[in-house]
């Protein structure tokens, strides 16, 4: 069994203006065998005209394309697996199976981590987590977590960005079964970002690219 079987939706979330990342999208479900699978489907994403309570139109922007693919999947009953367009699969979910021991999709779970920066390492459940580039969510998952981000107060001055919202979420509700992927199923690979503060290369007319192609030329 592929990790992936576990999911009844793919969901890889993308501005229709980064053609660049989707190409790559592509080339990373090639590598798993996703390609042209039924189940993936790119999502839109979310362009906010402002910033609003987030620190960036483009935190605002992914927090909403979560929270929409979220209530899709609770609307339909389904489990789902979201995915960001910067998202890079590393060579643990190239693996038919999960590693023994690896705390991985074979155990129960609602919320799967599948790439993400623990700021304490050494005890996952209860580290702040930063990362939503691989989220995975049980039925029972999509439903409850959808259902509490409607709740979360419009009027708060600060919103956290959707990273910080999941582990609000955990700790409001410590039943809930959360599982990490050790090792890392996937990473952010480095291209132009939508919501972190810009590089000096992601500044400079195609700096950013000759540096992807460095990278690539490094792993040969």
């Amino acid at each position: 069994m592929s990790f992936f079987d576990a999911f009844d939706q793919i969901r890889i979330i993308n501005l229709p203006a980064r053609s660049d990342r989707r190409r790559e999208m592509d080339e990373q479900l090639a590598k798993i065998g996703l390609l042209g699978d039924p189940r993936v489907r790119y999502f839109p994403a979310e362009r906010p005209d402002d910033a609003g309570r987030f620190s960036s139109i483009g935190a605002h922007g992914c927090y909403l394309s979560h929270k929409y693919i979220l209530a899709q999947a609770a609307a339909a009953g389904e489990s789902v697996l979201i995915l960001e367009d910067d998202c890079d699969f590393t060579d643990a979910a190239h693996k038919p199976k999960p590693q023994p021991g690896s705390n991985t999709i074979e155990t129960a779970w609602d919320i799967f981590y599948g790439g993400y920066y623990a700021h304490n390492p050494e005890d996952l459940q209860a580290s702040d987590i930063i990362g939503s580039h691989m989220m995975g969510f049980s039925r029972e998952g999509a439903r409850r977590v959808s259902a509490y981000i409607e709740t979360l107060d419009p009027d708060t001055e600060i919103h956290p960005p959707i990273d910080a919202t999941y582990v609000w979420f955990r700790r409001a509700y410590p039943d809930v079964r959360t599982r990490f992927a050790v090792p890392l199923l996937a990473e952010q690979r480095s291209s132009p970002s939508d919501v972190a503060p810009q590089k000096w290369y992601h500044r400079l007319p195609f700096a950013w690219r000759f540096k992807r192609i460095a990278e690539r030329l490094l792993k040969l």
